[in-house]
């Protein structure tokens, strides 16, 4: 994989893991409302459920790559039209004022992932974007599954850790950070189509 294309498909991974989402809201809302201990059940949820989708994803990707190859040029416009979508769906975003109690079990943050259609496109988008282009073997497609999956697992964490604090942060701020997060995702299109 040449060096720029890890560092956009890194920027791209980073921006749609830390932006809010699904995922990110309910950890965010459960630690505000639950605290760490009551609260982790959910959160641990949620990870795994993110780790059963990737390794999904992965597989079917897996399985249909010698198909894929062929169109891999069209896959990477259709990746590129919904980093675009998503980059004008950030910058219209405004933060959530009503956030529902929902608990804190284990099995409701797994669940929510399997319905979580953001990680299905930005899984989708980034194997068939940026990884089964460079990566051909089954064990390789995984292993970069476990560093997508931490990247996931790191912005859950960082959305309950932050709790209130990033919850301020970004309704004062959200205009200009959803401003240069829709900016980065731009970028990341240009240079996939331009690649």
């Amino acid at each position: 994989m040449p060096i720029s294309v890890f560092w956009t498909m890194l920027g791209y991974m980073l921006v749609c893991s830390f932006t809010p989402g699904p995922g990110n809201i309910l950890a965010l809302n459960t630690t505000t409302q639950f605290g760490w201990k009551k609260g982790k059940r959910l959160i641990f949820g949620i990870c795994a459920g993110y780790a059963c989708v990737q390794f999904i994803c992965t597989m079917a990707i897996y399985g249909l790559n010698a198909y894929l190859t062929p169109v891999l040029i069209v896959l990477k416009y259709i990746g590129s039209i919904y980093m675009a979508w998503l980059a004008v769906t950030i910058v219209l975003s405004k933060p959530l004022k009503d956030k529902k109690d929902e608990g804190a079990s284990f099995k409701e943050g797994f669940y929510l992932q399997f319905v979580n259609v953001k990680i299905y496109f930005y899984i989708m988008t980034l194997l068939m974007v940026y990884l089964a282009p460079h990566i051909s073997t089954l064990p390789g497609l995984l292993l970069a599954g476990v560093g997508v999956v931490s990247v996931g697992g790191a912005a859950c964490l960082t959305w309950a850790f932050l709790g209130i604090k990033m919850q301020h942060i970004y309704e004062k701020y959200y205009k200009p950070i959803n401003f240069i997060l829709s900016l980065f995702l731009l970028y990341c299109a240009f240079d996939i189509v331009r690649g």
